[in-house]
């Protein structure tokens, strides 16, 4: 079977991470070719503004050829030119495979590879669509999460499901852990697709695609700086009158915003102070410990070291 050619849509690191593995794996890269990747634009980062690329541009120059691979971005300025030229790439390969890009993708392109776009979502879809799929389950405690790949529609995470499988939430996985493990999962589910089915898969004739049930879906928003803020007053009464149900919830908010924007509180003196590592008990009774906390324009330090100095709680 002749390779499949592959355009990739993704920006953050567990999209890079799934990316290195659709180059490296020695079964993966005998079934597929990279032809071009598609992430966000470079943005500033950090307090000196440094322009930065997007974690899957760094993967994809490490180890593709320059001349072997075109970056597109579809925000910022010349998008009409962008789509124009995307187009005519678009047009000449098998499959876009999408894993958390970031940005909406133009209708009108998606049925231009031969094959179509593919989205993997990290949700069991049609649960948790939407933008922040990872986070979510974490916040509301669930124990169940898993992968969907899904052939894209114009509406997000609409589409029909592909193939679909879940994965246990740990008790102390953090959003970094969940990232990593179902990335792994979904590329472990595109292999076994390249393996089992080859080409006559990506046709979707007849092989058992399922529509997802709309009445059953629920969606997740974009994670802003302000969801980790908890009133000092909150946080000073959950530690003096602990439930474990209160706790539990603390600790589920804490996995699901690590490490950004993590939970942050205003002190009394009005510094902001972010809990950077906690740990839970599950003795009995429950109890919350603050391993490290970082202040406004300090270093990350010790909580007891933190609480010595300050006398805070």
């Amino acid at each position: 079977m002749k390779k499949l050619s592959l355009a990739y849509f993704g920006s953050p690191d567990f999209a890079a991470r799934f990316l290195e593995k659709l180059i490296t794996d020695t079964t993966i890269n005998q079934l597929i070719e990279v032809k071009f990747v598609v992430t966000q634009a470079d943005k500033p980062v950090g307090r000196k503004q440094i322009l930065t690329p997007t974690p899957v541009k760094i993967v994809a120059n490490k180890y593709l050829k320059s001349e072997d691979i075109k970056f597109f971005s579809l925000s910022g300025l010349g998008v009409p030119a962008v789509i124009k030229n995307l187009d005519i790439e678009l047009k000449n390969i098998d499959l876009a495979l999408v894993y958390a890009y970031g940005d909406l993708i133009p209708k009108e392109i998606l049925s231009l590879p031969k094959y179509g776009f593919w989205n993997i979502h990290p949700s069991l879809l049609p649960k948790y669509r939407g933008t922040s799929p990872i986070a979510t389950p974490l916040i509301n405690g669930d124990k169940i999460t898993g992968v969907t790949i899904i052939k894209m529609d114009e509406e997000i995470d609409h589409g029909p499901i592909i193939v679909q499988n879940c994965l246990t939430i740990e008790d102390d996985d953090k959003r970094p852990d969940l990232e990593k493990k179902l990335t792994d999962l979904g590329v472990k589910l595109f292999k076994k697709i390249l393996i089992d089915e080859g080409e006559k898969f990506f046709s979707l004739s007849g092989l058992g695609v399922q529509p997802q049930n709309h009445s059953l879906a629920t969606y997740t928003k974009k994670l802003s700086k302000q969801d980790g803020f908890i009133s000092f007053e909150k946080i000073k009464n959950l530690f003096l009158h602990p439930t474990p149900y209160a706790l539990q919830t603390f600790y589920n908010l804490f996995r699901g915003l690590y490490p950004w924007p993590g939970i942050w509180t205003t002190l009394p003196n009005g510094k902001r102070l972010k809990i950077t590592q906690l740990e839970l008990l599950r003795t009995t009774p429950y109890s919350l410990r603050p391993v490290k906390v970082q202040l406004e324009g300090k270093n990350e330090v010790d909580f007891e070291t933190f609480n010595k100095a300050y006398k805070i709680f």
